[in-house]
C-alpha cells in the first residue's frame, strides 16, 4: 500500500506565507501552514529537503526557514509523502 500523500494548494498557502511578517518562519509555522507535525518539518530539514538555518553557530539554536526556501519545497513538490 503506498504511503498517505499529503496534497498541498500552493496559491492558498503562498498567501498564507506573505502574511506572515518578517522574511524566516519557525519550524512552527511552517508546520502549521503545511498542515503537518513540526517533527516532520524537522525531518525535511534534517534531510536537506527544506533548507533551513540555526540561530546559533553550534546548531543549538532554534529553526528558521527563509519564506523563499519554503517557496521552493512546495514548487519541487506537488505531493509529498508524509511518513
Amino acid at each position: 500500500m503506498a504511503a498517505p500523500c499529503k496534497v498541498w494548494n500552493e496559491d492558498s498557502i503562498t498567501k498564507e506565507v506573505e502574511g506572515l511578517p518578517g522574511s524566516n518562519l519557525t519550524i512552527y509555522q511552517v508546520a502549521k501552514v503545511l498542515q503537518v507535525s513540526h517533527i516532520t518539518v524537522r525531518r525535511w530539514i534534517k534531510s536537506a529537503k527544506l533548507i533551513a538555518w540555526n540561530t546559533s553557530s553550534e546548531g543549538t539554536g532554534r529553526w528558521r526557514v527563509p519564506k523563499k526556501s519554503l517557496e521552493e519545497f512546495l514548487q519541487e513538490r506537488s505531493c509529498m509523502n508524509i511518513d
